[in-house]
């Protein structure tokens, strides 16, 4: 028994040093979720959804590749865009809108595959808060979303950007805008008011609630998300990811995708 007793005593220490001399290395992560496909009133496809860091490093300039293609499994285009925030920080979700604006191309994709690329980033201080929000619909049927964004940092906001992510009652992306203050540089200790118009009645229609984020590149400032229900709407270094994500067109929006 004295024997154990001395052999714990020399491997604790030994354990607990080699916990300190390799310790786990941050990873970074990240992938899609949510996405759904729309094609608007003039043809263009529009693919939403919205990026989750599952890291736990902050992330920047994250792009989204899409792989379109028709009924056979042939491509029809390949199309980029990044997420409407450049800062991503762990376990958060950054909004975006795949375009492709060639008509002939949209009506023929029946699926499509994402891939990702992103860099770790530096933390940003979250001194942005959104406050005050809400809902309404146009004369056009289309809703709109006004609020303020309060700088609660010690410089200045410059060029405030505030993105909406707006879901449908399944939780998936239906629309996704982005707008900045007005105006775009906010004082320490200042709110500026905001304005995020959902352009489609029929998008309004389905929207059940949305998020809306704010943040400042040049001043390094961020926000946690704000979340709201639409009581309008429900009473009425660089790493690749590959995410090999695949869509099929669906059923119920038939209308929309005429064979």
């Amino acid at each position: 028994m004295k024997s154990w007793r001395i052999l714990l005593l020399v491997l604790l220490p030994l354990a607990a040093w080699l916990a300190w001399a390799d310790p786990v290395a941050a990873m970074a992560s990240a992938v899609v979720q949510n996405d759904s496909m729309w094609i608007d009133s003039i043809g263009a496809l529009h693919i939403f959804g919205e990026v989750k860091n599952t890291g736990d490093v902050w992330l920047r300039f994250v792009k989204v590749t899409g792989t379109l293609r028709d009924s056979t499994g042939a491509i029809v285009d390949v199309v980029f865009t990044y997420t409407l925030l450049t800062f991503v920080p762990p376990d958060a979700v950054a909004p975006f809108n795949m375009i492709e604006i060639d008509t002939t191309k949209s009506a023929r994709t029946e699926s499509y595959s994402l891939l990702l690329e992103f860099q770790e980033a530096t933390a940003l201080s979250q001194q942005l808060a959104v406050l005050n929000l809400a809902d309404s619909k146009n004369s056009l049927g289309w809703l709109e979303v006004v609020g303020e964004v309060e700088n609660r940092g010690t410089a200045p906001s410059t060029y405030t950007q505030v993105a909406g992510t707006f879901y449908d009652a399944d939780g998936k992306v239906i629309y996704v805008h982005f707008t900045y203050t007005d105006p775009s540089e906010i004082p320490p200790g200042a709110k500026h008011p905001f304005k995020i118009t959902v352009g489609s009645d029929e998008r309004t229609s389905k929207i059940a609630r949305y998020i809306v984020m704010a943040e400042s590149e040049n001043s390094g400032y961020t926000s946690v998300p704000e979340f709201a229900w639409a009581p309008l709407i429900t009473a009425a270094a660089l790493t690749l990811t590959v995410v090999s994500i695949k869509r099929k067109k669906p059923k119920q929006l038939a209308m929309f995708w005429s064979p």
